[in-house]
């Protein structure tokens, strides 16, 4: 080892060519690797979605979640099942165990899947894909005054596809629009004249509507292709469909029985930015595309793009995430060259010019070098790799300096400098490499972290344990081979520059001081505490079970992931299930005015506004995961100005606008909350279990009041919600005489008043469906049902209400499931200076869950959540 050491010392050339290689090697990997503001990764976990129109949760969840369970049950690979069943669709989750490739796992579900043959044809085919965490670069709002929903649309696909014309740029996404359709509204007046049905009609468009190959006409000459043409792409042209003609030539199109509407779906929503009508666009990154460059080419874009627009238009960039990576890439920067000017000016104080540079140069070698490995096994730069690199700054350069010193000491010895620098690296080597390796040992457990967590921060202990490694090898080899002529520190050499004077003053003023120190102060306190031993050991333990006890006992709290200063507040509202829109968007207009009285009673620091945009939804939740649709639901997102502008916490705010916004009527839940730190969830999570819905549900509610007993806990909530009314309808006996059956009543309800769905468009990039149903007019009152009428086979025309009986109940807004069991989950926030988790999860399971279950036999009470799971995988 020693005679490797003695030829590198000797050869500074190569050790000039190795740190040339590494720094290269490191600006070639900077330059080339992604960044990101995350990195991404697999969640472990499969979605299959069904949908299946007009229908409601329970149907749903008996015809498609209850049938996957039962077609997936003992399925090997899957550690955990779960589905929401909601009006018109089914969401089922997978999750795989650690020990499967997700691929097999993947193509194991859709086997089973595929394998069930009693889904109806009603149903559109199952959607099956894995889960993976995008990553969000910046959003786009396109605002206008004056417009429509159908320009606001068409301009949002245009603006998508000149973006998807950038280079680098292939993902996305127009977020809180309507899919077009054209309804068809057929009165029962025109029903009973013409002696039709709303599924004759639909027929009729059906078979009046396609494009037909015949084959090949072979003449002698050439080849000619036959082809049927009779597709039809708007509502105009589907006026002309014929119905039925009659005897006498009398031809009845559509136009003459129905009201033809080309334009949306019936749920509407309501997209508002900064209080003008907007159509918002999600740019996104794939794993193999550069967040920054993103940014900047959007941003360039939109400038320019502008520029060329009408005043009363405006394309508006927000929630630009890549913010956050560029000031953590800058925070990197600013520390490095922080840390390098202080190691140079300390160094060069206390010992050699020279030695306080190479010593310094430690730090971007090693840093270049870890840029490198990580280029190599294909990370990224982002916000957990910049932050290994941030926090192992202080460290890898301590190595160097040990080394440094112990070869400026050896040449004050008087030792010649070749022989120095070969003495001071053999005395304190093996040292240095015992504290590096120690270093390097603590963070390879984190390499083992298992689940979402340790995919979240596998590169953290790979960034560490590379800048490491990199930085022992430059005080090792590099670093003594640049201190092979260090000069004799006792020669005092006179400059005429008056620079040189001053510093070399400072330098002998400052090193005189360390000695005296050492001299008078450190040595004694050594003499000391080495001839009281014990009563030091004794003092360090003493100090060790006071700081655990600190712990323990609840003063220094542990908290895996602490809130965190967002810079964005979204709020949600939801009313019960079956409010109309109009309601929903009162409720929203209010909230937003409550904001804005919260933002007049404060100053930020830099006197700028505090709110630098809102964004309104109302007919769909504004959510990272799968958002919630429908007229009672509601949401407001708010992007504040920077935190180190504002000077104001946005846990503050978030109360404030609580307060404000205050009890408003009829109102079944609100909730604020902010950008959250590390797994997604509340950090409480108890999941109630079981069969019978009203346990379940009073379950909840005796839990809800127990949670909100604790001090410290707030916005505690259930996601159990009463659905809208349902009308039941059951057929009567004597139906039967008359030839209706419970199909004829159960198709003909739902061809009036969901629509039957008589044909599906591709007219351009849109995916058109075009419905028949009663006119909107007929479908508002309870009294409208009194006129619908069922027809027979036979073409006999009776009233509904004389075939079947009615009787309302409340339905289910959504039905949810685990593991074979309905479930309920009761979540609530912490706050972190009054109360703890764990502290609340100890207290509860001593008895309280004991007697719950007791109270209500047959549910299964437990805890759970990501940040629960993660606290614990990480301790």
């Amino acid at each position: 080892m020693k005679n490797i050491l003695i030829a590198f010392t000797k050869h500074n050339v190569f050790a000039n060519i190795l740190l040339v290689m590494v720094l290269l090697a490191g600006v070639l990997g900077a330059m080339n690797m992604v960044r990101e503001p995350f990195p991404e990764f697999s969640l472990d976990r499969v979605l299959i979605r069904v949908i299946w129109p007009g229908q409601d949760p329970e149907e749903v969840e008996e015809g498609i979640s209850r049938k996957i369970e039962e077609a997936i049950e003992g399925l090997e690979g899957i550690k955990e099942y779960s589905s929401t069943s909601s009006e018109n669709i089914s969401f089922f989750f997978f999750k795989q165990k650690e020990a499967y490739e997700m691929a097999l796992v993947k193509e194991r579900i859709r086997n089973a899947v595929d394998s069930i043959s009693t889904f109806t044809e009603e149903m559109e085919p199952p959607i099956i894909e894995e889960l993976v965490l995008k990553e969000e670069v910046l959003m786009l709002a396109l605002s206008a005054s004056d417009v429509d929903e159908k320009f606001l649309k068409e301009w949002s696909e245009e603006v998508k596809e000149e973006l998807q014309g950038i280079e680098g740029l292939t993902q996305v996404q127009v977020l809180g629009s309507r899919k077009y359709e054209i309804s068809i509204e057929v009165s029962e007046e025109k029903l009973r004249e013409y002696g039709l049905s709303l599924g004759a009609v639909a027929d009729a468009i059906r078979s009046s509507n396609l494009d037909l190959s015949g084959g090949l006409l072979r003449t002698n000459g050439e080849e000619i292709r036959l082809r049927t043409l009779g597709r039809k792409y708007t509502g105009e042209e589907l006026s002309k469909v014929v119905v039925f003609a009659r005897p006498n030539g009398d031809v009845i199109t559509l136009d003459r029985i129905a009201t033809i509407k080309d334009a949306f779906e019936e749920d509407r929503l309501i997209s508002r930015f900064n209080g003008v009508p907007a159509s918002i666009i999600a740019i996104l990154k794939t794993p193999d595309e550069d967040a920054l460059g993103i940014a900047n080419d959007v941003k360039k874009w939109v400038e320019d793009h502008n520029k060329t627009m009408p005043e009363d238009m405006e394309i508006t960039v927000w929630a630009d995430f890549s913010i956050l990576l560029e000031a953590r890439i800058n925070l990197l920067v600013r520390n490095g060259i922080i840390g390098l000017v202080l190691v140079f000016a300390l160094l060069w104080m206390f010992l050699d010019l020279r030695l306080s540079f190479w010593a310094g140069m430690g730090m971007p070698i090693s840093v270049a070098g870890a840029l490198f490995v990580l280029w190599m096994i294909g990370a990224t730069i982002n916000m957990i790799s910049l932050f290994g690199l941030i926090m192992v700054l202080g460290i890898i350069v301590d190595d160097a300096i040990i080394v440094g010193e112990a070869i400026y000491v050896a040449r004050k010895n008087g030792a010649p400098p070749m022989a120095a620098a070969i003495e001071g690296v053999t005395e304190v080597g093996m040292p240095v490499i015992a504290a590096v390796t120690t270093t390097i040992v603590a963070f390879v457990p984190l390499a083992y972290v298992s689940g979402i967590m340790g995919k979240f921060i596998a590169i953290l202990p790979t960034v560490v344990i590379s800048c490491l490694a990199i930085s022992l090898v430059e005080c090792l080899i590099i670093l003594p081979a640049h201190l092979n002529h260090l000069p004799n520190p006792h020669d005092k050499k006179k400059h005429r520059n008056p620079l040189f004077y001053v510093g070399q003053r400072i330098h002998r003023f400052t090193n005189g001081g360390m000695e005296w120190l050492v001299e008078h102060a450190y040595e004694p306190a050594m003499k000391y505490v080495l001839h009281f031993r014990y009563i030091t050991m004794a003092s360090a333990i003493a100090l060790m079970l006071v700081t655990l006890g600190l712990v323990q006992g609840g003063i220094i709290k542990f908290i895996v992931f602490p809130e965190i200063d967002s810079d964005f507040i979204t709020a949600t509202v939801e009313f019960p299930s079956g409010t109309p829109l109009s309601v929903t968007v009162q409720a929203i207009d209010h909230l937003d005015k409550s904001f804005d009285k919260v933002a007049e009673n404060h100053t930020t620091l830099s006197g700028d506004p505090l709110v630098k945009n809102k964004f309104q939804l109302s007919g769909q939740t504004i959510s990272d995961d799968i958002p919630r649709r429908g007229n009672n639901l509601g949401s407001v997102r708010i992007e504040l100005l920077k935190n180190d502008l504002r000077g104001i916490y946005s846990e503050e705010l978030m109360a404030e606008w609580e307060q404000e916004f205050g009890d408003y009527p009829g109102v079944d839940s609100f909730s604020v909350q902010g950008m959250s730190a590390g797994p997604p969830g509340k950090p409480i999570e108890i999941w109630i279990q079981g069969h019978a819905q009203e346990d379940i549900f009073a379950a909840s509610e005796d839990l809800k009041a127990k949670l909100n007993t604790y001090d410290g806990l707030y916005q505690v909530q259930h996601d159990f919600r009463p659905g809208k009314t349902e009308m039941r309808l059951s057929l009567k006996p004597e139906a039967r005489a008359l030839g209706v059956t419970v199909a004829d009543l159960a198709r003909q309800v739902y061809a009036g008043y969901f629509g039957v769905e008589a044909v599906r468009l591709q007219r351009g990039r849109d995916d058109v469906r075009v419905r028949v149903r009663y006119p909107s007019e007929e479908r508002k009152e309870l009294t409208d049902i009194e006129n619908a009428r069922i027809r027979t086979a036979q073409g006999v025309e009776v009233p509904l209400l004389s075939v079947a009986d009615v009787h309302y109940a409340p339905g289910f807004t959504d039905i949810k499931r685990t593991d074979g069991m309905r479930k309920s989950t009761v979540v609530a926030d912490v706050n972190s200076a009054k109360a703890n988790a764990q502290e609340v999860f100890a207290d509860m399971e001593n008895g309280y869950f004991a007697e719950l279950m007791k109270k209500y036999p047959g549910i299964k009470i437990s805890q759970q959540g990501e940040k629960k799971n993660m606290t614990e995988s990480l301790g």
